[in-house]
């Protein structure tokens, strides 16, 4: 977000409402091609300094298609397709992950191995895949050329364990899909489970059939999952990114993995699961969890992996298929929260796409066809969740993407400072709306009857790019406040971000320019006492962070929590508030460091009087 417009909040109440921010995609400029040796390196020096590890810094024209298309498929397949969800009579668990059942019901590998033998996809069609993206609406494709049961889904002279060598079809699926891809204007993109692989001796997760103690992790990398990165990376033309799973034993390994991508294939993504889960954040751009969606909108890229039922891979006991309408609504939800979707399907063992994905895929294409201008190209709104919807923007252009039609044909928007030039349905732009305001909202009559009953989306002509009024925390009578990312208002480099081991938090300032704010109404006056949540690596232990509410200042050391994501509690101080009214609140390192101030969790003000 821009930083907030500098207005002085005196610890009295304010008559002053704020003006607006809007937000502005977090953008690094670097140069792509650095050498690999310079940047396994640089992430050394920074691991010792408490510094950011990561890969090459991300190019903002690398990121371009990635921001704009929005929406991609995501397909799991592989031997475990054709166990479906069995294996000897013994069904695994409901709601368990058709693709973990090697591991789940630990299967030996010479077990697995013969069943691998037979697959044999006759069915498989790369261009009709390719076509129901395309018809989906979806921008681009990710396959699994690897999965964690180590057989490859593609020739790879690596390991003879691949469907072309391993099994009667003789074909590389990867090969005609990237083909395919090439055909239709879809990117093509490859899944690698580049830690997990059950089949070797050395690579990590099978304990069953291999001692852990025996094991050379370090003998796998470099045998057989760095080579394969490298066959992917070769063989089938540009890639739009490489999903990596389930994070990697340390940041030097995986920048190991960064920097072959970007040697090879300078322009192709990184996704976030790349590094340790509990370390820091590494890749162009972050992994909700599976099927998780934020909360609130991050400040940094990032992509929302859902499947179509419960399962990634095929099982044939997973019926539990989502709507059409409930798909529409995730891809909006996720987008109008600055997110990228990315819908799996799970294709049958013989190729086939099980119809029930395909009618749901038909009916979003559907939809698609009428309303992706809504989509594609569009950024983060600022405005609040609706009870009646979700709104997305483009430019000066406010979509308002209504779920729920209002009985009284009134939708009210709240929050909204700008003019409206004019209103019509996006399906039907000669058909104007009135639009009129009304003690701070805008309301915008629409017909009788919702012309789509999934989500029908009407255009909002704006006068500028949306501004947007600060949302107020606000307190009952006799509690106080608890503040965290959602309502925080951040400038300069402090970013909300994601991270499975550490949860949703701001990082990224380091100077006192990077501000994290949040404005109050404060209906009790008095003394509040002050407690911040944060976690905070040894390294960071010269750090301070100031707080101020107007001209009340206090400053305090961060001090250590332990690892990267332990989060702990302490108490910041005092702070009074002499009227009820409303008070901007500040939070911001005390001066520039070498380092993140701290990831920040929570703030918690409590009414001591």
């Amino acid at each position: 977000m821009r930083p907030y417009p500098l207005i002085r909040l005196l610890c009295e109440p304010s008559p002053i409402r704020p003006t607006s921010f809007d937000n502005v995609a977090f953008i690094v400029h670097s140069r792509p091609f650095i050498a690999a040796a310079i940047l396994t390196t640089l992430s050394s020096i920074a691991l010792t300094l408490g510094q950011t590890p990561g890969p090459a810094a991300t190019n903002p024209d690398r990121m371009a298609w990635f921001r704009h298309d929005k929406f991609g498929m995501f397909i799991h397949w592989g031997p475990y397709s054709a166990l479906a969800g069995e294996w000897n009579g013994q069904q695994i668990p409901p709601h368990t992950e058709a693709e973990w059942i090697m591991q789940r019901l630990n299967i030996p590998v010479k077990e697995y191995r013969e069943r691998a033998h037979q697959f044999n996809p006759t069915n498989f069609n790369a261009d009709a895949w390719v076509n129901l993206a395309k018809a989906t609406g979806m921008k681009y494709l990710v396959v699994t050329a690897k999965h964690h049961d180590g057989f490859a889904m593609y020739h790879s002279k690596v390991s003879e364990y691949n469907i072309v060598d391993w099994t009667p079809f003789k074909r590389d699926p990867l090969k005609e899909l990237s083909d395919a891809c090439q055909r239709a204007g879809i990117r093509f993109s490859v899944y690698y489970s580049h830690r997990e692989d059950w089949d070797d001796p050395n690579g990590f997760g099978n304990n069953w059939d291999y001692d852990p103690a025996k094991k050379d992790f370090s003998q796998y990398l470099e045998n057989k999952s760095k080579p394969q990165l490298r066959e992917l990376l070769t063989n089938y033309g540009p890639l739009g990114l490489v999903w990596f799973d389930r994070g990697m034993d340390t940041p030097k390994h995986a920048a190991e993995f960064a920097d072959l991508v970007h040697s090879l294939q300078p322009q192709c993504l990184i996704n976030g699961r790349i590094g340790s889960y509990k370390q820091e954040l590494m890749g162009d751009y972050q992994d909700m969890t599976d099927n998780g969606m934020p909360s609130g909108g991050l400040e940094e890229d990032w992509e929302t992996p859902q499947t179509l039922n419960t399962t990634w891979g095929y099982s044939k006991f997973d019926q539990e298929w989502k709507t059409p309408g409930v798909v529409i609504h995730r891809l909006v939800e996720i987008v109008s929260k600055g997110g990228n979707y990315l819908l799996n399907i799970g294709p049958m063992a013989d190729g086939t796409v099980p119809q029930p994905s395909i009618a749901t895929l038909n009916e979003v294409g559907r939809w698609m066809s009428r309303n992706s201008e809504s989509i594609y190209g569009t950024t983060a709104s600022t405005l609040r969740e609706f009870p009646w919807g979700r709104t997305t923007v483009k430019g000066s252009t406010l979509y308002l993407h209504v779920f729920s039609w209002p009985a009284d044909r009134t939708i009210r928007l709240s929050g909204l400072t700008n003019g409206v030039n004019s209103a019509h349905l996006l399906v039907d732009p000669s058909h104007k709306l009135p639009v009129a305001s009304q003690d701070g909202n805008i309301l915008v009559t629409v017909p009788v009857s919702m012309p789509d009953t999934r989500d029908t989306v009407i255009v909002l002509d704006l006068d500028r790019p949306p501004v947007v009024d600060p949302v107020f925390v606000t307190q009952d009578s006799d509690t106080g406040f608890e503040l965290n990312y959602l309502t925080a208002v951040t400038s300069g480099n402090a970013k909300k971000r994601f991270n499975r081991d550490g949860g949703f938090h701001i990082a990224k300032w380091t100077a006192p320019e990077d501000t994290v704010s949040w404005f109050l109404s404060v209906s009790s006056a008095g003394k509040y006492a002050i407690k911040i949540r944060y976690a905070a690596p040894k390294e960071w232990k010269d750090g301070q962070y100031i707080l101020t509410v107007g001209s009340h200042e206090l400053k305090n050391p961060v001090k250590p929590t332990g690892d990267w994501y332990q989060y702990a509690t302490f108490d910041a101080g005092t702070i009074l508030f002499p009227k009820a009214g409303q008070y901007k609140l500040e939070l911001k390192p005390a001066e520039k460091y070498s380092h993140y101030l701290m990831y920040f969790e929570s703030l918690t003000l409590e009414p001591l009087e």
